[in-house]
């Protein structure tokens, strides 16, 4: 094929084997169909590689998100297992210190001194100050979250409740939960706990920890306690910062955050997050 320009009229020449002919209208029909097709062609070959490399730059910055999201969570416990180890070596000790102190000086005056009574109460709250501590400890970094996973951390905190019936349904799957995962989730966990023990008033706590078939991990945190319109009460600020809390921690994950009143009455607290793997740099 050739083109030839005789003024402002370009004549179109299809050459063949034996002669060479100009196209008609027909002809210049099927080659800009065909020339539209082509062009289709190259747009969409286009498009789908600059949607690849959208893609591929989208699962990066997620792995890198995700990278970054396990380095602030470890920095956070890190800092945790700092000033858990501040309190065990100093203000731990010396409050055990002052106990054993007090209980001696309590046995050595005998019951018949004035001061017995007194030196026996400032003893009884040595004691306690030391089980406080040593609780404050426990929450700071529990040794099961390492050593065990999420779900043998939380079964273990639910096992030291004593004036609550506890229902834990906890999926040991979630012990192979990526470390960020468990460790925010065990968070959440523990806030919401806290917020049920303090101002919930109930009788009745129901813990699940478990993982969907879409690759989610659920928390549930049910009680039948007062329920959530209580925390409109000035004295439940503390109750209010902690939901503020939950809900940047699950953030950080990608997750969400629900709370609402119960079937039965109480707080229904409801925690979602993708279980993504995370990835560390050397």
């Amino acid at each position: 094929m050739f083109a030839s320009q005789a003024g402002s009229d370009l004549c179109l020449t299809i050459i063949g084997s034996s002669k060479a002919r100009a196209i008609d209208a027909d002809d210049r029909q099927t080659l800009e169909v065909v020339a539209g097709q082509l062009a289709d062609a190259y747009n969409l070959n286009r498009q789908a590689a600059e949607n690849q490399a959208l893609l591929g730059d989208l699962q990066r910055q997620r792995s890198e998100l995700a990278a970054l999201v396990a380095q602030l969570i470890q920095a956070q416990e890190q800092e945790r297992q700092r000033v858990a180890l501040d309190l065990h070596d100093g203000s731990a000790q010396l409050a055990a210190g002052l106990s054993y102190r007090l209980q001696d000086l309590a046995a050595r005056i005998g019951d018949a001194h004035a001061l017995k009574p007194e030196i026996d109460q400032l003893a009884a709250l040595a004691r306690h100050s030391v089980a406080d501590l040593r609780a404050a400890i426990a929450d700071l970094r529990p040794p099961e979250l390492d050593d065990l996973g999420v779900a043998a951390a939380l079964r273990t905190r639910l096992d030291a409740i004593d004036d609550l019936e506890v229902i834990a349904d906890l999926d040991a799957a979630a012990d192979r939960w990526p470390a960020s995962t468990g460790i925010i989730f065990y968070r959440v966990a523990q806030e919401a706990i806290t917020n049920v023990i303090k101002h919930a008033e109930g009788s009745r706590l129901v813990v699940r920890l478990f993982e969907d078939g879409a690759g989610e991990a659920h928390l549930e945190v049910i009680d039948d306690g007062k329920g959530i319109g209580e925390l409109r009460h000035p004295q439940m600020r503390g109750g209010r910062l902690g939901i503020v809390g939950m809900r940047e921690r699950l953030a950080l994950l990608g997750g969400r955050i629900e709370i609402s009143v119960g079937s039965s009455g109480g707080t229904h607290v409801r925690a979602t997050a993708p279980i993504s793997q995370e990835t560390t740099s050397e």
